[in-house]
């Protein structure tokens, strides 16, 4: 693991259940010596990643805001979807997400939101189960089987209990049907419905979904639902190609 990589799982320290740290707790926590720890937190601080807070405590530096106005406004992804997201959400009147994954992260990037005011746990920006919910395992059935490999080999403990011939065959036959629902498998009383998304030429490998109570779902065609998703997938498709 390089110096950069080190210095920058210190930011995944900081998490709304313990949001600020002593740089002998950070070093700690990751095995690090405390000159090294040191050292981190100065670099970090100079760049504005992280700031000292009261009694000789870290917490997120501002500059992480100004990092997620720039990608909200510039990423391609996120540019490309707003609008038909939105639309669909409208006209739905469901929430519509959108996830994506980095290295072996699944985050939602984009949420818009329908009438039912759900309660959800996994907001836009929070990482996500790897393999628990629609959006998830719709983003890992894009992925070619080597990239699931290491997925999978690097996060052995996301996987517990799961045969990997298991995890194949279910991503398999997501990949075949188009489509993957869940029930309750984040939230109670709450379906997801997603498909899969893959853009080659933008290396994008992502997912489409709804989420909706299952008072909600009883009342819905999940086939028109799935058919809804992929008419907006289409319509981000034609924006990226016309992108910039």
């Amino acid at each position: 693991m390089s110096s950069l990589t080190k210095m920058l799982n210190v930011l995944d320290l900081f998490t709304p259940e313990h949001p600020s740290w002593t740089i002998e707790e950070m070093a700690e926590h990751l095995g690090y010596a405390v000159p090294t720890m040191y050292r981190y937190a100065r670099e970090l601080s100079n760049a504005g990643l992280l700031r000292h807070s009261s009694g000789a405590r870290y917490v997120l530096g501002s500059r992480i805001i100004e990092l997620d106005y720039q990608i909200r406004n510039i990423d391609p992804l996120i540019q490309a979807s707003s609008q038909a997201m939105r639309s669909l959400a409208e006209k739905s009147g469901s929430d519509v997400v959108l996830g994506t994954i980095y290295a072996d992260r699944i985050i939602t990037i984009s949420h818009f939101f329908g009438e039912e005011n759900l309660k959800i746990s996994y907001v836009r920006g929070k990482r996500m189960p790897l393999y628990r919910g629609a959006l998830s395992k719709s983003v890992l059935a894009t992925l070619s089987r080597p990239q699931l490999r290491k997925v999978v080999t690097d996060n052995a403990e996301a996987f517990a209990g799961q045969v990997p011939e298991t995890v194949q065959e279910e991503l398999r036959e997501i990949r075949k049907k188009g489509y993957c629902i869940t029930f309750s498998e984040l939230n109670q009383g709450v379906v997801g419905i997603a498909i899969p998304y893959q853009n080659k030429a933008h290396q994008i490998n992502a997912a489409l979904g709804f989420i909706v109570s299952d008072k909600r779902y009883s009342l819905m065609e999940a086939g028109k639902a799935v058919a809804e998703l992929q008419n907006c997938a289409e319509e981000i498709d034609f924006a990226l190609r016309h992108y910039g």
